[in-house]
């Protein structure tokens, strides 16, 4: 049986990621040195590992020289139609959604934890991808040469176009939101981890744990106060 981690140095590995630049590569480690912290028997390499398996799988699904496009299609396909990943719709406010290591595990999860796996697995396999916290929602952009590709990991993988993506904006903020080209700007590693977190703290306040509400809040200020060049 693996050792357990004592949550005091799961918190220092965390602090120790946010004092300098934290790498996309960086963003999957991220996300679960912060379940680490209440899931101290976790092998964080071994999940890891599984990440790089399905990204290994996508890879041998393509073929030389075709179009990156068609990357964007393998990486969906083992995603989402073999490993079945899709948003939790039953029960959203789940604190398991946020945790990464039960979303490998259920292969369900709230948009930014699908996305966190989609970004790993698109950035292991060479597409230009990057989160995108939208008002009230999370999806992926995956940049080609000529143009950008909205994807939503909750709803299995949707392409969404601008109208649509307008319209989500609206409907999560009950018409308060517009969508505006602010809100498609590319977030840091640091901003996804920080909204990973701030995502627990509700959940946990929802569901009446005040003790690991307030141990997110706090894993959200060391964050916060870490590299400040990146922004």
């Amino acid at each position: 049986m693996r050792p357990l981690i004592h949550p005091a140095v799961a918190r220092r590995q965390l602090e120790e990621l946010a004092a300098g630049e934290i790498a996309p590569a960086d963003l999957a480690r991220g996300a679960l040195l912060i379940a680490l912290e209440d899931f101290p028997q976790i092998d964080v390499d071994d999940y890891l590992a599984q990440l790089d398996a399905l990204a290994d799988r996508v890879r041998q699904r393509a073929t030389p020289g075709e179009p990156p496009i068609f990357l964007l299609g393998h990486l969906h396909a083992e995603l989402f139609d073999t490993d079945g990943y899709r948003g939790n719709t039953d029960d959203y406010y789940d604190p398991r959604n946020a945790y990464l290591n039960e979303v490998i595990d259920r292969k369900l999860g709230i948009p930014i934890t699908l996305s966190i796996v989609f970004l790993h697995v698109a950035q292991r396999v060479g597409l230009n991808a990057f989160g995108v916290g939208l008002p009230g929602h999370y999806v992926v952009k995956v940049q080609f040469e000529l143009n950008e590709v909205y994807i939503d990991p909750f709803r299995d993988g949707a392409t969404l176009s601008m109208s649509e993506l307008a319209e989500l904006v609206g409907g999560v903020s009950g018409g308060r939101v517009r969508l505006a080209s602010e809100h498609l700007r590319a977030w840091t590693p640091r901003q996804t981890l920080i909204r990973v977190l701030a995502n627990l703290q509700g959940m946990w306040a929802r569901a009446g744990d005040t003790r690991r509400s307030t141990s997110a809040r706090e894993r959200m200020d060391i964050l916060q106060t870490g590299d400040v060049q990146e922004a």
